[in-house]
């Protein structure tokens, strides 16, 4: 086997310095003998393929959900997406960390690091999937989403990788009909960065400057409060049918932190004012200067184009260079 290449389609699992054990354990799940392809080279299965057959169907039903998905809808909401205890001792017994720093890592629930507590971007990702592949026959709920991820180690319940790989997590679940296409960063609070607002966003006045019904191929995410990703950051969609334009500095979202009970439209105001009821949120959005319309980040995802083989992102990418040129 020294003269051969072996190919294992790791897709990009190399996160935050766990890429030898991540790319052991696809070797590892490598079960079946490698086949094959040409003499010189060997490959293995992909092992997403043999995770998509194996689905838990039982997640898969979204009757009755209502866009927008919540994140503490029963179905999903007490599924954990990482067990503090064993994040904690990763990060004392492997990265060396003391005891109070490993506590600082993670937010402690007495729900646990649940869906209902911490999934606002994984369940946002599985409305961009239902919105952006509405014909598919196994759609993604952010229960069957948490089970990918930590299958396809996105992350682990014990935190040795906590990046999401957003990007990549809606490609595979999609088998690359969604794509992550553009994203813009704000670092909100953090000095000398300006304050970026809905408004003054350019690709989210891109977005808004096109009519409703040219935004079916596109989900777009925004992120509020704090930069870093830590308890004081959020996600939501905007919504696609809302017929504001790109001077409108309050937008209609599709937030997953909206209550189950709450059915009239949700805004970004709305959003702010619910979430900092919490008053840890709270404190880290007045620690950072954070104001309630004040956005940190945009994502854009696409669908797409497999006849042309191309994205459908001519029309937003035209609108988001008149905006630049303004």
């Amino acid at each position: 086997m020294a003269d051969e290449a072996i190919v294992v389609a790791t897709r990009r699992r190399f996160l935050q310095g766990t890429g030898l054990l991540v790319g052991a354990s696809v070797l590892e799940a490598c079960t079946e003998p490698l086949e094959e392809v040409q003499s010189d080279v060997a490959t293995c299965p992909d092992p997403l393929d043999g995770l998509l057959s194996q689905m838990p169907t039982k997640r898969l039903d979204v009757a009755g959900a209502k866009m927008p998905f919540r994140q503490d809808d029963p179905r999903w909401g007490n599924e954990l997406m990482w067990d503090r205890d064993l994040v904690l001792r990763a990060a004392t017994e492997l990265q060396g960390l003391s005891a109070e720093e490993a506590e600082a890592l993670m937010r402690e629930f007495d729900g646990g690091n649940t869906i209902g507590n911490e999934g606002c971007m994984l369940t946002c990702l599985a409305m961009a999937l239902r919105l952006l592949v509405p014909e598919a026959q196994e759609p993604w709920t952010p229960g069957l989403l948490n089970w990918l991820a930590h299958e396809m180690y996105y992350y682990t319940p014990s935190g040795l990788s906590l990046t999401t790989l957003y990007g990549d997590l809606v490609s595979d679940a999609s088998l690359g009909e969604v794509q992550l296409y553009l994203k813009e960063e704000y670092l909100p609070g953090q000095t000398p960065w300006p304050r970026v607002y809905p408004q003054s966003s350019p690709l989210v006045r891109a977005y808004r400057s096109l009519p409703p019904g040219k935004r079916s191929d596109f989900v777009v995410m925004l992120k509020t409060g704090t930069y870093d990703d830590t308890i004081a950051s959020h996600y939501a969609l905007l919504h696609p049918d809302d017929e504001g334009g790109p001077d409108d500095d309050n937008p209609l979202l599709l937030d997953p932190a909206q209550p189950l009970e709450m059915s009239e439209p949700w805004r970004l105001r709305d959003s702010a004012a619910w979430i900092l009821t919490d008053p840890e949120i709270a404190r880290g959005w007045a620690e950072s200067g954070i104001e309630a319309n004040q956005i940190g980040g945009v994502w854009v995802f696409v669908r797409w184009d497999e006849k042309r083989e191309r994205s459908k992102l001519a029309p937003l990418v035209m609108a988001w260079a008149r905006e630049l040129a303004r």
